[in-house]
């Protein structure tokens, strides 16, 4: 059964005037794992109008536990993966991909300088170092959501947002990833829902 809706229903139920809002707004994500992932959909099913999210790999069965991926999706690269997974959730909004490892040697060509948000979600505490430098030297006039500390079973309460300075945002406890080992999707999913929220209030203005 064909059954087709306006973007007006799909919407109904946001606060007033947030659809407007995100419908002309467009977000980067960097990294399509559990917090990437995770961020993406929300963003979908919160009206954002253009979305861009880049990674590399490929969807494994250690992803299942926290990434929006599904088992008949292992072994597909996750650029393919979530853009199956997300054009099912919202047909609005423009959609691309880039099925390409982000490194300092090609951020300028893949981060938009015209994108309203950056989301940093990464896993390799090197590349977020690197991604956070690069936007904050080029990239300064975006707001740029990171995540450090979302490991472990600690106390969901003891993540937190933080504004080191401008337009940087840190989101987590800032501790757990340097000596707890594994990650469950209650924490992630938490870390990219505030990401998530966060982004949109910025985005909506005061």
């Amino acid at each position: 059964m064909n059954i087709t809706f306006s973007r007006e229903e799909f919407f109904s139920a946001n606060p007033p005037g947030i659809t407007d809002i995100l419908s002309g707004k467009s977000v980067f994500i960097a990294g399509a794992g559990g917090l990437g992932s995770n961020v993406a959909g929300i963003m979908a099913r919160s009206g954002i109008g253009h979305l861009t999210i880049a990674d590399f790999d490929t969807v494994s069965p250690s992803n299942m536990n926290r990434q929006q991926f599904f088992y008949s999706q292992i072994g597909m690269k996750k650029a393919d993966a979530i853009k199956e997974n997300l054009s099912r959730i919202n047909p609005f909004m423009e959609l691309k991909t880039v099925s390409e490892k982000l490194s300092p040697e090609n951020f300028e060509t893949f981060i938009p300088d015209t994108a309203d948000i950056i989301f940093e979600c990464f896993d390799n505490p090197v590349s977020k170092a690197e991604l956070s430098r690069f936007c904050l030297e080029k990239r300064a006039g975006i707001p740029l959501i990171a995540v450090s500390g979302i490991a472990g079973t600690g106390p969901a309460e003891e993540i937190k947002i933080s504004r080191p300075y401008g337009n940087f945002y840190v989101i987590g406890d800032g501790n757990s990833d340097t000596n707890v080992f594994g990650v469950l999707a209650s924490r992630v999913i938490l870390a990219a829902a505030l990401q998530s929220h966060l982004a949109i209030r910025i985005m909506r203005g005061p």
